[in-house]
């Protein structure tokens, strides 16, 4: 229509020449006299072309990609993650013997696509009614060394405040405690709580929404008193808001690589997050998630008198050698209990052992097959009494100790016979100090080159005697606090610059 109207311009109201305008706008003439005998009040006409050009690679693909394209209809219910893709199409078609370049191919796909004009309905939902929960996967760094973790993404759907928490596993006790510190951190459980099929809570889908539940999640739900909701296989969208969550959170808290000495520091970060995070307004809406949250807390479900005990529990035998087996693994147990049953506890970063009530073991979990975790306090008893098994006893050796410890116990054993029995006293003493005290303490009887257990538990008697200086009251003596910032040492090196005589 601009090309119309230029030319019109150009001949009509300047009077210049149809061959003049043909070859200034690069059109014929023929094209210049039909513009000009067309009403310029009409829309201008559009070019087409009258047949498809010939295009005989895509010709040959087009019915192979159409057939893998209704194939992956028939996988997304039954195996979605295993579907033709663009690129996998490209290669079997190079197989086939069809040079298409692999940017044709992904075009000649989106064409084939049919993208069904779906509708959706907008939900809206009252304070304390609905919550969801998904686990998602980060790459972080924990004590120098980058791994992947799994996190439990959890938000509330009126207020849209949400929970992150990292944990070593996808596991029942780690799905179960997530959820228990999101109601706590909300201050309040939601009536309804919507889940994937998740195998923590699930043990088998049946008809529709119903599902058979474990144990477990059923005790859990149970004590909470919430209704769970499973979303249909496949059906992500059914639970929109944390699907979106889980790359959210990825993208806004773990972006760059988190760094931090352990599992507990990196989620006391994640905690603060997501306080932070409710000062954000979320789209559509006109005040904070903070305001939206203060609203929703009084609606919210109250929290049980006593948080559920979350783990698993299981009765294990102490065996000679003072171990239990737990999931492959051995953790050591005070060699008094050998022969008898323990509870034994399991929180996904924690194994603990119950004599009835009483707890007398704890070790961190493993997650690894045949490993032994010990405490070579554990064995203080038996070492007493057998002190020529001590250099060679698992729960001492390969860094168990501080190396300045085993070099001790060597001095001992060099000025003495009764050298590892003393060094059994020394580890006595940490049953009732704790061992970086017991070691401070056989530090300082090394460097004055004093040896003996007595010595080591002199130095421990003189530490524990001794009052701590009290810092001087800043009222009472204002003159012998330190300085707000350091004295300018700069006028002492005029004494440096060498004296004029006086003549």
């Amino acid at each position: 229509m601009a090309t119309r109207d230029a030319i019109r311009e150009w001949v009509v109201v300047q009077g210049r020449s149809q061959r003049w305008a043909a070859t200034q706008f690069g059109v014929s003439r023929d094209t210049v006299a039909r513009l000009l005998r067309e009403d310029p009040a009409e829309p201008a006409r559009r070019y087409r072309l009258s047949r498809p050009r010939s295009a005989p690679l895509r010709e040959a693909a087009l019915p192979h990609i159409q057939g893998w394209l209704a194939e992956n209809e028939r996988l997304r219910r039954v195996a979605p993650k295993q579907r033709w893709t663009g690129h996998r199409m490209w290669q079997e078609l190079q197989r086939l013997g069809i040079g298409m370049a692999e940017p044709t191919v992904r075009t000649v796909v989106r064409g084939c696509r049919q993208h069904p004009r779906e509708a959706f309905v907008p939900l809206v939902f009252r304070p304390g009614e609905r919550a969801e929960f998904d686990f998602g996967h980060a790459l972080v760094e924990l004590a120098g060394e980058e791994q992947q973790v799994p996190y439990l993404a959890g938000r509330l759907r009126y207020s849209g405040a949400i929970y992150l928490e990292c944990f070593p596993t996808e596991r029942q006790e780690s799905f179960l405690l997530g959820q228990r510190h999101a109601f706590e951190f909300w201050g309040g459980v939601p009536r309804q709580v919507v889940y994937d099929n998740l195998k923590p809570a699930v043990a088998a889908i049946l008809a529709g929404h119903q599902r058979r539940e474990q144990a477990a999640f059923s005790h859990f739900k149970s004590v909470y008193a919430f209704e769970a909701v499973f979303a249909n296989p496949s059906a992500g969208w059914e639970k929109g808001s944390v699907e979106n969550l889980v790359g959210f959170a990825r993208r806004s808290f773990l972006v760059p690589i988190p760094r931090h000495p352990d599992l507990a520091s990196l989620n006391a970060a994640l905690s603060a997050a997501c306080v932070a995070d409710q000062t954000r307004v979320m789209g559509g809406r006109a005040e904070p998630i903070a305001a939206r949250l203060g609203e929703e807390r009084a609606a919210l479900l109250p929290l049980p008198a006593h948080p559920l005990e979350v783990g698993l529990l299981r009765t294990v035998l102490v065996r000679r050698t003072g171990h239990v087996r737990f999931q492959t693994n051995e953790y050591s147990a005070p060699v008094r209990y050998v022969g008898r049953q323990l509870s034994l506890r399991a929180d996904p970063t924690v194994v603990r052992l119950f004599a009835g009530e009483e707890e007398v073991a704890t070790h961190p979990r493993c997650y690894g097959r045949l490993q032994v975790i010990e405490d070579f306090r554990h064995y203080v008893p038996v070492l007493l009494e057998k002190p020529f098994a001590l250099p060679f006893a698992s729960a001492v050796r390969d860094g168990a100790l501080p190396p300045s410890w085993e070099t001790y116990r060597r001095e001992l054993a060099a000025r003495s016979p009764e050298g590892n029995r003393e060094f059994a006293r020394i580890l006595a003493l940490c049953l009732t100090h704790p061992i970086e005290q017991v070691g401070a303490a056989l530090d300082l009887a090394a460097g004055r080159s004093v040896y003996s257990a007595d010595a080591v538990r002199q130095v421990l008697t003189w530490a524990a005697s001794t009052p701590q200086p009290t810092p001087l009251d800043p009222v009472r003596y204002p003159g012998y606090q330190h300085p707000a910032s350091p004295p300018d040492l700069a006028a002492y090196n005029q004494l440096l610059q060498p004296r004029r005589e006086v003549r």
